[in-house]
């Protein structure tokens, strides 16, 4: 948890600047919203756990270049939160709750369609996006074996690796490799020239199972999927 926190506080200064930066050239939008995470998980054998959504928040920016009547491009940044909630998992244990939430800091790129609709503007949009894992939390109801090796006590860190050997020790749970991306869409509306709400949906294109470091690829898929709403306030 400090550590979430520490990444969230130098997110924050990090998004500070940015801001400057953007509102010297142009309008920006400061964001804040709620996620609702879960993830596609296939085992080697073709199996999948059965996952449930689990909320989380999202807090960022985002800037409306415009580019050609009302067509914008919309570069952000963003600190996400999110992850899945399993239960009678192959690696959770029969009757086990095993729930993690996982830190992402995220660069969203949306193709924008803003046109003109009663006393505001219309938003619809849709493009890729990069992601990149910081960290995180999991607990359990109960203890979790996940291989040969029993995490315990019911709690621990969340850790991001490229390699699937180097699986950090102690109580830490590696979720996948750091580096996500897939794509994004959008839709919702602004109110005033100010005010906006917004509705989008994030499809993980990235297998996020780690490699050994000889470079052989492990068998199945494991990528993140949510949908999230928020409201925006032009700078």
């Amino acid at each position: 948890m400090k550590n979430s926190i520490l990444q969230f506080l130098i997110f924050l200064l990090i998004l500070t600047a940015t801001v400057n930066i953007a509102h010297a050239q142009t309008k920006a939008s400061i964001k804040a919203g709620v996620n609702f995470s879960s993830v596609i998980f296939e085992d080697e054998t073709g199996d999948r756990s059965e996952n449930q959504l689990i909320p989380g928040m999202q807090l960022g920016l985002s800037v409306d270049v415009p580019v050609a009547g009302a067509f914008y491009i919309q570069p952000g940044l963003l600190y996400s939160r999110k992850g899945f909630k399993t239960r009678n998992s192959w690696f959770a244990g029969s009757g086990n709750n095993f729930k993690v939430t996982a830190s992402y800091i995220e660069v969203p790129l949306n193709f924008l369609y803003k046109p003109t609709l009663g006393g505001g503007k219309l938003l619809l949009g849709a493009g890729p996006y990069l992601g990149y894992g910081t960290g995180g939390e999991w607990e359990a109801e109960e203890p979790v074996i996940i291989g040969d090796i029993m995490l315990h006590p019911n709690y621990g860190d969340v850790i991001f690796r490229n390699d699937a050997m180097d699986g950090g020790g102690g109580n830490s749970y590696l979720y996948g490799k750091p580096l996500d991306y897939g794509a994004n869409f959008m839709a919702g509306y602004e109110f005033f020239n100010k005010i906006s709400a917004q509705f989008n949906v994030q499809l993980g294109l990235a297998n996020l199972i780690p490699e050994y470091a000889d470079g052989t690829k492990r068998d199945g898929t494991f990528q993140n999927i949510g949908f999230g709403i928020s409201l925006g306030y032009k700078l």
